[in-house]
Formats: C-alpha cells, sequence, structure tokens
C-alpha cells in the first residue's frame, strides 16, 4: 500500500475520484429526494429513470467503441466538463428565478445518471492502462471506498442540508467538485498506449461484435461477471426505492434518508478496506459470493423490518456487499480482458447492465404502485438470489483463465 500511494498519479487519481464522486452523489441522491417530495414525484421519478436508462442504452454501444479509438483520459475530461456544466447551468438559472422547478431537477437528475454511466468505463480502462497488474486489487478497493463513500456522504450530506441552505448553493458547491475534478485529472501523465497498436480500423457496429465475440468465446467469465452485476443493478433499482421508502414506509424526514445514505457508506468502507485483503486470501471468485450473501441479508431487512433502526442496519449490510461485490468483480474483469480491448468489453456489459435496470426499474414502479417499496426489495432479493446461483455455478472456470482467480482453496 506504501508503494503505491507513494506513486503521485495514484494520489492525484484518488483526489479526482473523491470529488468527481461528490458530484454525482448530489446529483444522484440528494434531488431525488427533492422530487418525490412534489406532487406524483415518486412515479414521474421512476420514468425519468427509465427514459434515462434507455437513451443510454442506445448511446452507450457507440461511447465504447470511440473509447477504443480515442484518449481515455480525454473521456474523463469531457465527463467532468459536461458534470460541471448541466450543474453549475441549472444552479444559476434556480438562483436567478429564486425557485426551482420540476423539470430541472430532471435535467439534474439526468446530467448526474449519464455522467456516471460514462464515467465508469472510462476511468476502467484508464487505471487498467496507467498502473502495473499487480496494484488492481488494493487500488480497486481505494478507489471504491473513495467513490462510495464520497458519493453516499455527499448525497447524504445534502439531503439533510435541504431545509437549511438554499438548494442552488448546495448545486453550486457540486459544480466546484467536478471543476477540481477536471483540473486534478489534466495533470495525470498519460500515454494512449492502445492508440499505438496496429489495430484494424472498425465500425461502431464492428466494434460491438468484437466485444460481443470475445465474451462469448468465455462463457462462464461472461455468466460470471453479469451475475456478480446483480447487486450494483439492485443499487441503481435502490436508489429509486430509497427516498419512496423514507417518505411513504418509514414516514421519516430527511434527515433519516440522508443517515441512511452514509450508512450505507459506512459498508462501502468496510467493502474497500476488507476486500482486497479478503481477495489476496481467499480469491475474487470466493469473495464475491460472501458479498452477493451479504448484500441479500440487507435487502431482506429492508422488505421485511420497517423501522428506522432496521433501515440503517440493512444499508451498511447493503453498501458492504454491493460495494464488496464490485471490488471482486472489478478485480476479475482488470485481470482477464485486455487492454485495447476493454472498453468494447466494458461497454457491452454496460448494455447488459442497462437492459437489466430497465426492466427492474419497470418492477419496481409497478410493484410501489400496486403496493409498497418493501415488496420491491423482496424482489430484488429473488433477483439478487437468482445471480447468486448463477455465479456460484460459473466460479471455478476462471481459474484456467488466470492462476489468481483459483477459487479451490485459500491462499497462504
Amino acid at each position: 500500500m506504501k508503494e503505491l500511494l507513494s506513486d503521485f498519479r495514484v494520489r492525484r487519481l484518488l483526489l479526482a475520484n473523491i470529488t468527481g464522486s461528490i458530484g454525482s452523489g448530489v446529483t444522484i441522491i440528494a434531488v431525488p429526494w427533492l422530487l418525490v417530495q412534489r406532487p406524483g414525484g415518486d412515479r414521474l421519478y421512476g420514468y425519468i429513470t427509465i427514459a434515462i436508462t434507455i437513451a443510454v442504452f442506445a448511446l452507450i454501444p457507440h461511447y465504447g467503441a470511440w473509447l477504443d479509438r480515442h484518449s481515455r483520459k480525454l473521456a474523463l475530461l469531457i465527463g467532468e466538463g459536461f458534470g460541471a456544466i448541466t450543474t453549475l447551468t441549472m444552479a444559476t438559472w434556480i438562483a436567478l428565478a429564486g425557485q426551482a422547478e420540476t423539470w430541472q431537477f430532471l435535467v439534474l437528475y439526468a446530467g448526474g445518471m449519464l455522467y456516471y454511466t460514462l464515467h465508469f468505463p472510462a476511468k476502467a480502462a484508464f487505471v487498467q492502462q496507467i498502473f502495473e497488474k499487480r496494484h488492481y486489487k488494493q487500488l480497486i478497493g481505494l478507489m471504491e471506498i473513495q467513490g462510495q463513500t464520497a458519493s453516499m456522504i455527499s448525497g447524504g450530506a445534502a439531503s439533510m442540508m435541504l431545509d437549511r441552505v438554499p438548494i442552488y448553493w448546495i448545486l453550486f458547491a457540486d459544480a466546484a467538485t467536478y471543476i477540481i475534478s477536471f483540473i486534478v485529472q489534466s495533470t495525470i501523465p498519460y500515454r494512449a498506449t492502445h492508440l499505438e497498436k496496429d489495430i484494424p480500423k472498425e465500425s461502431t457496429i464492428a466494434s460491438i461484435k468484437t466485444g460481443l465475440r470475445w465474451l462469448r468465446a468465455r462463457p462462464k467469465f461472461t455468466l460470471f461477471i453479469i451475475c456478480t452485476m446483480a447487486p450494483f443493478v439492485a443499487v441503481m433499482t435502490g436508489n429509486y426505492l430509497f427516498p419512496i421508502y423514507v417518505q411513504n414506509i418509514l414516514q421519516a424526514p430527511a434527515v433519516v434518508f440522508g443517515r441512511g445514505e452514509i450508512a450505507f457508506a459506512v459498508g462501502a468502507v468496510l467493502a474497500g478496506v476488507l476486500g482486497p485483503r479478503l481477495i489476496n486470501r481467499y480469491s475474487a471468485p470466493n469473495v464475491a459470493m460472501v458479498m452477493m450473501g451479504i448484500f441479500i441479508c440487507g435487502l431482506i431487512i429492508l422488505g421485511s423490518l420497517q423501522s428506522i433502526t432496521a433501515f440503517y442496519i440493512a444499508l451498511v449490510l447493503v453498501g458492504l456487499g454491493g460495494a464488496g461485490s464490485r471490488v471482486s468483480r472489478s478485480t476479475v474483469l482488470y485481470t482477464v480482458v485486455p487492454n485495447e480491448i476493454m472498453g468494447r468489453v466494458n461497454v457491452t456489459l454496460a448494455c447488459v447492465d442497462r437492459l437489466l435496470r430497465t426492466l427492474l426499474q419497470f418492477g419496481a414502479i409497478y410493484v410501489v404502485i400496486k403496493a409498497d417499496a418493501a415488496w420491491a426489495f423482496i424482489g430484488l432479493v429473488l433477483f439478487v438470489g437468482v445471480a447468486l446461483y448463477g455465479a456460484f455455478q460459473a466460479r471455478h472456470a476462471l481459474s484456467s483463465l488466470d492462476p489468481s482467480l483459483d477459487s479451490e482453496a485459500p491462499k497462504s
């Protein structure tokens, strides 16, 4: 760890990661709370989430092909610039008008979701490109700690301040974090080595087919990666459910929602601290199984024990299991996928992620309308449970792709 942190590129990357995560945290977490307070806001929030998911689903294959043909650093800087401009524009508009309209919250949320979706494939390819393979586990753990913690704490803190501070001041501070992240990332030395290789030019469709062919040739790996994606997909659906759950079932104020997000961050920090150590000893596939089990326990509590204390405990478990499975999944992904096609493979997987999110979002909206958010969490238990079984069946085949992924025995 000392060796890793002594690298100034790592320190700058972590600083940029935490500031960018603060920006996306406010728009993805705090803004939805404001939306669900409006008449019919919970349904509108669900529908806009589906609309964004479908739009990104159409865009992201082209983005993946573009990412493998251009600088990954440029992609990251474009994302930070987009986040800053969108947030600063809406903050200024709201400040001058003296009030916030529902459509402005929808624009802010859509901008935050778009940033979040396009940022991570670029960051994954960027990190894999500039750092040695032996540092992946620790670096992924550190970034998971920072990203999840900054996102959830900033969103939670913003939610708790909504009754005390005008929203435009929160958004101005939010825009500043994107700007800081842009400046810091622009100073990280980078060479686009993937562009120096003699790789034939491909159209967008051909690039997508390349990613699909690579994944199809490794069916067990693909099954494992898609199944271990389930907790992340469930968290994204949970982001729709959490404010509705607090508002309608717990009938609690914004401060409870904010503290819940901080509880989630506590779990994510534990995952970032424990994850790399457990992976070194027990392998990434085995750790992913355990973390998915912990995640399911958190969902069961949300669906069955409807109290504020249970809500906090559940979110710690959901944060731990979700972030822990994500660290394990990323370790497997970085270890196996060659960097020159990381963008195409990542974006192909992101399409699967978006498709699953769309289906779950429709399901969650239907359940909330017909019953309540607690039953929607029970539905997520079934979804993640099936995924856990699939990942368990596929995990042994990973060792043939890389010996470090052997799941048979603990390591000394």
